[in-house]
C-alpha cells in the first residue's frame, strides 16, 4: 500500500488474469488469514463476462459454496457492493448481520455457519479494474478498519508472490 493507502500492482497480474489467479496460493492465504484476522467463510470469485458473473475459484466450504458455482452481480449482491467492489475496486466491510441481509441473497446460509460480518477484497489488475474478489466472512465484529487493513495486506502479498513466481518462471 501506498503512504495514502492505495493499494500497488506493480505485477503481471490481469495479463493473463485465468491462469495467474489460479496460480495463487489461495489456501495459504486463507490460512494466514484465519490466523491473524479470523475467518469462518472464506471464497474467491473471478468476475466473467465483462463483471456479469462471478465464478468461484476457491472455497473453505465446498459443500455451501462449491468451486465453479456461481452468483449473477445483477441479481445476487446489493447496488452498493456493485459500486464499490467491481466497479470502484475498494473493499467492502459489511459489519452485521443485517448488512448481510441487505447484500446478499444467500445471507441465511452464511449466517447459518455461524457469520454475522464480511469483509470482501478485490484482487486488482494493472488497470486497477478488479479481477476477483476474495470474500470472507466471521462472527459478528471481527472485521474493522484495523482486520481490513491487515487482509488487505496478506491477499495482497499473497498475489504479488504468484505474481514474482510466474515472472520468473
Amino acid at each position: 500500500m501506498t503512504p495514502n493507502g492505495e493499494r500497488v500492482r506493480n505485477g503481471e497480474l490481469g495479463r493473463n488474469s485465468e491462469v495467474t489467479l489460479d496460480a495463487v496460493d489461495w489456501a495459504s492465504i486463507h490460512h494466514t488469514i484465519e490466523q491473524e484476522v479470523g475467518v469462518v467463510l472464506f471464497t474467491v470469485l473471478r468476475f466473467t463476462e465483462g463483471g456479469a458473473v462471478m465464478e468461484r475459484i476457491y472455497s473453505s466450504h465446498a459443500d455451501e459454496y462449491p468451486v465453479g458455482g456461481t452468483k449473477q452481480v445483477a441479481t445476487q449482491v446489493s447496488p452498493d457492493w456493485v459500486a464499490a467492489c467491481r466497479d470502484s475496486g475498494e473493499p467492502f466491510l459489511g459489519a452485521t448481520p443485517a448488512d448481510l441481509d441487505r447484500i446478499f441473497d444467500d445471507a441465511s446460509t452464511i449466517k447459518a455457519l455461524g457469520c454475522g460480518s464480511i469483509l470482501n477484497v478485490p484482487i486488482p489488475g494493472p488497470d486497477g479494474t478488479p479481477l476477483a474478489t476474495v470474500n470472507m466472512c466471521a462472527p459478528e465484529g471481527t472485521y474493522t478498519s484495523t482486520a481490513q487493513e491487515r487482509a488487505v495486506q496478506i491477499i495482497d502479498t499473497g498475489v504479488e508472490s504468484a505474481e514474482q513466481q510466474g515472472a520468473s518462471a
